[in-house]
């Protein structure tokens, strides 16, 4: 991302920046890390993904709510002619 868009973001002057990488060294980094790192997005039409994150979930709940789960999700399915 360009400078002037982080400013842009951040609702100041491309010149505020400056100003910062030169007086203000670690609240510079810390904004344009922030800006610069990758930030990936699930893609939440891959079906493959969103079964694994349900099953991650699952399996971080108790038993009793795994039932629940197990029980809700068959009465959808069964609703569904499944």
């Amino acid at each position: 991302m360009k400078k002037y868009e982080i400013a842009e973001i951040l609702g100041v002057d491309t010149k505020t920046l400056t100003n910062w990488k030169e007086n203000r060294k670690e609240l510079y980094e810390i904004v344009m890390t922030h800006f610069e790192e990758k930030k990936e997005y699930p893609d939440l039409n891959n079906m493959e993904y969103l079964k694994q994150e349900m099953i991650k979930a699952i399996d971080t709940l108790p038993n009793a709510k795994t039932k629940k789960f197990y029980h809700l999700m068959m009465a959808e399915l069964a609703e569904m002619g499944h």
